[in-house]
């Protein structure tokens, strides 16, 4: 099975990006399924429902978030029902551990979780809480979205759960790092990148982000605007021998 798996996707005119893009991806790469990170598609904070799905009609058939999950707080209301993991080890009066995806006869279970470190959120261990969710867990393959600021973290947990997931794969950085492999038939990347405005600060717009810094006095954020994009993710090519592949692709919307 051959699974796109997209990096977090930043800002809601990316959804053009995809539209133009994202059915040429599936067929040159000979794609099953597409997975996304979508907790910054909405102003590039949350995900309402409108832009929901909207990526659910461009075949997006399942989204994990991450700390900005609940930013627009609509999500609440449409959460059980959509197909979208939020984080696991979160304590919010709102869950949704696991998400099961089915492709023909095998089905796929999509697990969320929020690092820790230089995160500022209550959480619980991201360890303990896989732990605690892999003997309830039935499924052909698990992908974890790991979502956390420190490599460290992220390839710790890689290492601790190799050989009894499908794939670890790191988001939130927004920069997609060139160390994917794959150790005890467990694929991983630190981080999957992101689907956004190349002309940007991780997404968002640069003389903002600039100001910021040099400052030191909060500024709020606008998500980039342009016309070149960038598409990050990876391909998981899961068999008896599973594989991963970094895709890296810009282009020009129309």
């Amino acid at each position: 099975m051959r699974i796109l798996y997209l990096g977090d996707i930043v800002g809601e005119k990316t959804i053009l990006a995809l539209k133009q893009e994202l059915a040429k991806i599936q067929k040159e790469y000979h794609i099953h399924l597409i997975l996304a990170n979508a907790e910054n598609t909405s102003g590039g904070k949350g995900l309402c429902y409108k832009h929901y799905k909207e990526l659910k009609s461009l075949g997006i058939v399942g989204m994990s978030m991450g700390n900005h999950t609940f930013s627009k707080s609509e999500i609440k209301e449409y959460l059980s029902e959509a197909s979208i993991c939020i984080p696991a080890n979160w304590n919010a009066e709102y869950k949704k551990d696991v998400l099961y995806i089915r492709y023909n006869d095998k089905k796929i279970a999509i697990v969320n979780l929020l690092g820790r470190i230089f995160m500022n959120t209550p959480l619980d261990c991201p360890f303990q809480t896989m732990e605690r969710l892999l003997p309830n867990i039935d499924a052909d393959y698990i992908i974890v979205d790991f979502h956390g600021e420190a490599t460290s973290e992220k390839k710790a947990f890689f290492y601790e759960f190799a050989g009894k997931v499908s794939a670890v794969l790191g988001t939130h950085t927004h920069i997609q790092t060139a160390d994917e492999q794959v150790y005890n038939n467990t694929c991983y990347i630190t981080d999957l990148g992101m689907c956004g405005v190349e002309h940007s600060i991780l997404g968002d717009n640069v003389e903002s982000v600039i100001k910021r810094f040099k400052t030191g006095v909060y500024e709020p954020l606008a998500v980039a605007s342009g016309k070149n994009f960038i598409i990050n993710g990876v391909i998981l090519d899961l068999k008896e021998k599973n594989e991963i592949e970094r895709i890296y692709k810009k282009i020009t919307l129309v």
